[in-house]
This record gives C-alpha cells, structure tokens and sequence, in this order.
C-alpha cells in the first residue's frame, strides 16, 4: 500500500475494529481481571482512533494524542480498579479465553500491517508514526499475553514475574 490515505483508512477501520471487540467482550466476561483488560485496550484503541485522524495535521500532535504508555502504566490502573471490585477468586471463563485469543491476533494483524507500512515509507516523519502504532500494538499483546497467562496459569505467572526462587 503505497498511499499514504489508503493506509490511514486501512489502520482507521483495523482500530475501530478492535475497539468493537474489545468492548463488546469486556460487556460479555464477568472475569472483572478480563473485563478491566480489555476496557483498558479500547480505551487506547479510541486515542490510535483519534491520532490517526489528527495525522494530516502534524504527527507529533497524533503522537501526544495517544499519550503512549508503557506496560506497566497499563497494569497499574487495572490493578487498582480490580482490587477495589475484587471477587475473592479470579477465574478464566472460555468466552474470555477466546475473545483473548481474538485480540492477539487483532494485535499481531495490526502490528504487521503497521510495520509494512513503516518498510515501505520514504518519508521519515510517516516511518515514526507507524513505528510508533508498532510499539502501543506490542505493548497491548504483551499485556493480553500475560493477562491471559494469569488467568489460566496463575501459580506459572507468579513464577515468571515475581522470579520466585524455587527450592528442592
């Protein structure tokens, strides 16, 4: 895709997309760990939304726009609102499984076509834009990843994260 338009429409309608899936699985899991998660991803996906509309006007204000945040500043909120609503058991439901499972591929779709966008720029300001989608697409895979992880493998996720030391 070598216009510039056609791949802003391309990314405008994979984010709404997964706006849309986002949402309509956060209305469907009662996992209040899954349902946070992925409000918290639709969320960013309105900001990528926004930015993409901003681009023709100047990149760096697309960039501003979604106020780019690392994983952990994705997880504290999460956290929090989870603790203040905590069931006393988070379990992983199939539904939730699988709307995850859509979402990672959604990730991975979106990452892929934002780095072929990236590869195929001349101009360096365009390359920065989509390298920069690149990254908040990574982070949100991460986070599904691990999330996912949490939910139907929590004594491993514990292990991993928390780097516990493993006697015998």
């Amino acid at each position: 895709m070598k216009d510039i338009n056609e791949a802003l429409e391309t990314a405008l309608s994979m984010e709404k997309k997964g706006y849309d899936i986002y949402m309509e699985a956060a209305k469907k899991t009662v996992n209040k760990l899954g349902k946070f998660t992925l409000e918290a991803i639709a969320a960013k996906e309105l900001d990528h939304i926004e930015a993409i509309k901003n681009y023709g006007k100047s990149i760096n204000k697309a960039i501003e726009i979604i106020n780019p945040k690392d994983k952990n500043d994705y997880i504290r909120p999460i956290m929090e609102r989870l603790k203040k609503e905590l069931d006393l058991t988070v379990k992983a439901d199939s539904d939730l499984e699988n709307a995850y499972k859509v979402a990672l591929g959604l990730e991975k779709t979106s990452y892929d076509f934002y780095k072929k966008q990236a590869a195929e720029t001349e101009d360096p300001l365009t390359r920065k834009f989509f390298e920069f989608l690149m990254g908040e697409e990574n982070t949100h895979y991460e986070l599904l990843s691990e999330t996912l992880e949490y939910l139907n493998k929590t004594g491993d996720w514990y292990r991993e994260q928390e780097r516990w030391i493993i006697e015998g």
